[in-house]
């Protein structure tokens, strides 16, 4: 009996697979696609490794696939699509540069007829340390469940095909067991905050797809092991306790002199590609199953087993409140600064309650000194939402039978911020043992105590006796804290302070501090909170845009057509976009609304504005420390690069809760410089007469507009148009037939959907580039 069987180069999977994942990121985690820098890494790559691979075999390569590409062109391919998954650039030519980078690795850096390094991870690391230009985003997988198992499906498929499933292994179990070491036995973190680590994108293709390229790991079975854990362990501890990013990808390139060390003591052969042979017989893959060794059919069960599917289960501080506990924390706004290790942090004040009954815990890293606090003025978090705000632009129409017109009219939703935080009065004793006054300060109308405590209980205790009441929870999450040997920034109003100064408020407080530690500590915000909380974090950095590195950031749509009539309720309306998109994204992100070069020296700072873009003292205020140098005060001046006229500003508005949050946010700084803000667009219609022939054109347009401002705004917010309150403007409308009307469009209106026909069609391509790789020949059975 004959049967047809076909012989496949285990590097199709990894290419396939890569594709898959590259699409899913483009298509349905709504990356932004940069296909230019895709087509120039791709193509760079392949003609510099024919190139290379020509000039060393001293003749040109022949290109087809039968004859030369699976030979030059198939590992390089491979490295090409790491990139395009990883690497994000401002320039082509950093992209280019990568991709030389990534070729020349393997050619110059030899040992053995092995490439020591890792082609893909040099080029990311060797083009972000020479340019400053390019940077990795952690977070831009998410912890989806569905971008997880496929990770650990397809990526157990691969390196089973390349036999390499040891290492992965070695490195997954070694790395994921010392997180739950530290986040769950140490830290005392629960379950979600340690499940949301381990099941982040970015971990799981390095683990299946990078590390284990059997052309750069050891070539023996103990030497891969030994190696991977190795890797896993040093990447732990700069992950863990000197909170570097990306830690396995610089690892990797750092370790990979020493797969040569290896070889040389662990003797064994030297991995090659062989094609393997798929049959499409029932029985025979019955046979394979059962025939496959067992120990690799039980180390894909326990990474399947172990990485469960999940849902990855406010602010600052809590609030204690005197009696009942009645202070909320719903909104807070925060500013960030951040170059280098040092942070400036302020807090906006808004709080619910009694003064007399009002304070704020806060963790901070370092305990502060009374020249890192300071009080600054309320008016910076009003100037600053209101330059940065979502912005409704509008814009009218010309008649074609008149003159033309046009205004521009901007109006946004208003912000509403509260206050984070712990409130303390009284003199009562405090339990030594645990608790540690480590300093004691008044900054304007504020007791500043700074706190560190070896457990919780003993914390609570402190509280408890100045009679306050602990919100529920509260303990649970100021363990890990503590054991984090973070301090705790304690802050009550002073009376007799607060009576020298005008009004009823609080001025919001700024600290600053140095530490490699840049986050926000929104799980213990968690304890007193009511419902979902949202943080509004106003970022100036000297480089470019912040992003989470634990949760994905998402741009939210912008630039879009709304109908007229919601210029009469556009913070409604935002309103129901940010809670549809945040649905519709998942929840766990955080929704950048705004960025932007903000310098005294760039003119143009928004498009359009909507409010007066924060001058040199704004930006001074809100803590941006390197502007404005003191010429008669060189006291605090370490050398002349601390200070530049650069300011990069990015507005970022997360929504979270104790299910979508199970962690602090982390954040990272990048080079990215892409200008974005959060815009939507109506259009008044021309008014007058439409009788000629131009105008009759304009109402046919005009129909069609309308129906898709209609589309538009169900695919914005989830609800069509009879879920508004519709006030139109009669004297617009009444040159305006009646068919015309959004009232009689409403029908036609079917919000756009998510186009998946593209990412379908890249898998068709997928699948037929794979059938033209396979060689055919008969067995017999």
């Amino acid at each position: 009996m004959s049967q047809r069987s076909f012989v496949l180069d285990p590097r199709y999977f990894q290419v396939i697979f890569q594709v898959i994942f590259f699409s899913y990121g483009i298509f349905f985690l709504d990356w932004n696609a940069d296909w230019l820098y895709y087509i120039i890494i791709i193509t760079g790559c392949l003609c510099f490794n024919f190139y290379a691979e020509s000039f060393r075999q001293k003749h040109f390569l022949p290109v087809r696939a039968s004859l030369g590409f699976t030979r030059w062109g198939f590992s390089v391919l491979i490295s090409a699509l790491s990139l395009c998954l990883l690497l994000k650039t401002n320039h082509w030519y950093t992209s280019l540069l990568a991709a030389f980078l990534t070729v020349a690795s393997k050619y110059i850096f030899r040992f053995n007829h092995k490439h020591i390094f890792n082609p893909s991870a040099f080029g990311i690391i060797a083009t972000i340390f020479l340019t400053h230009d390019a940077w990795l985003s952690p977070g831009q997988w998410g912890g989806n469940a569905v971008i997880f198992f496929l990770t650990i499906t397809l990526g157990t498929i691969v390196v089973t095909r390349v036999q390499k499933l040891d290492v992965s292994l070695a490195f997954l179990l070694t790395f994921t067991g010392l997180l739950y070491w530290r986040q769950v036995y140490v830290l005392g973190w629960p379950m979600d905050y340690f499940i949301h680590s381990v099941s982040t994108g970015s971990l799981l293709l390095f683990t299946f797809f990078m590390i284990s390229d059997p052309k750069t790991s050891p070539n023996h079975t103990i030497a891969r092991i030994i190696w991977a854990i190795l890797i896993a362990a040093v990447s732990f501890y700069l992950a863990a306790f000197k909170w570097k990013y990306n830690t396995p990808i610089w690892v990797l390139v750092a370790a990979a002199p020493l797969a040569p060390l290896l070889d040389k003591i662990f003797k064994a052969e030297i991995f090659q590609w062989v094609p393997s042979g798929v049959r499409f017989s029932f029985l025979s893959k019955i046979k394979n199953i059962v025939m496959k060794p067992f120990f690799k059919k039980l180390a894909a069960f326990i990474i399947l087993a172990a990485m469960i599917s999940h849902e990855a289960l406010a602010f600052c501080g809590f609030y204690v409140s005197k009696a009942d506990g009645t202070l909320k924390n719903k909104t807070s706004q925060v500013i960030l600064v951040r170059d280098g290790n040092k942070t400036v942090i302020t807090m906006y004040n808004d709080f619910q309650g009694n003064i007399k009954d009002f304070a704020m815990v806060v963790p901070v890293p370092v305990v502060l000194k009374k020249s890192d606090i300071k009080v600054v003025d309320q008016k910076i978090f009003t100037t600053l939402n209101e330059y940065s705000k979502p912005r409704l632009v509008e814009y009218y129409d010309q008649n074609p039978c008149e003159q033309y017109k046009l205004d521009e009219v901007m109006t946004s939703k208003s912000l509403q911020g509260k206050a984070y935080g712990l409130t303390v009065r009284g003199n009562k004793s405090l339990n030594e043992e645990t608790v540690k006054i480590e300093a004691k300060y008044i900054v304007g109308e504020y007791d500043i105590l700074i706190l560190s405590a070896t457990e919780s209980a003993g914390l609570k205790t402190w509280l408890d006796e100045n009679g306050y009441k602990i919100p529920a929870g509260a303990e649970e999450v100021l363990e890990p804290y503590i054991k984090s040997n973070l301090k705790f920034f304690v802050v009550k109003v002073n009376e007799e302070e607060k009576k020298k100064l005008p009004g009823n408020f609080l001025r919001p407080i700024q600290i600053s501090f140095n530490s490699p530690k840049f986050m926000l500590p929104i799980r213990l915000g968690m304890a007193n909170a009511d419902g979902d909380q949202d943080l509004i974090v106003y970022a100036f950095t000297k480089k470019g845009r912040i992003e989470c590195t634990n949760y994905r950031t998402v741009s939210l749509p912008t630039g879009k057509n709304i109908p007229l009539f919601v210029q009469n309720n556009f913070g409604n309306f935002y309103s129901n976009l940010f809670q549809h998109q945040w649905d519709v994204e998942g929840k766990s992100v955080a929704m950048l609304e705004y960025a932007w070069d903000v310098s005294p020296k760039n003119y143009v700072k928004c498009d359009p504005c909507v409010a007066t873009a924060p001058s040199t003292q704004d930006l001074v205020q809100a803590g941006v420390w390197w502007i404005n140098r003191d010429w008669s005060d060189y006291n605090d001046v370490q050398n002349d690069e601390e200070y530049s006229q650069n300011v990069y500003f990015t507005r970022l508005h997360v929504r979270y809760n104790r299910k979508a949050f199970p962690q602090d946010l982390m954040f990272q700084l990048t080079p990215n410089t892409d200008n974005f803000q959060a815009r939507y667009i109506i259009t008044h219609p021309a008014t007058g007469d439409f009788n000629c022939e131009a105008g009759k054109k304009y109402l046919n347009d005009l129909r069609q507009r309308r129906q898709d401002e209609l589309k538009m705004l169900t695919y914005l917010t989830g609800k069509g148009y009879s879920d508004w309150d519709v006030v139109m403007n009669d004297k617009e409308e009444k040159n305006i037939p009646g068919e015309i009307s959004y009232e009689n469009l409403r029908s036609a209106a079917i919000p756009p959907q998510k186009d998946n026909g593209f990412f379908l069609a890249t898998l068709g391509v997928m699948s037929l580039i794979a059938v033209i790789g396979l060689k055919q020949k008969r067995k017999k059975i």
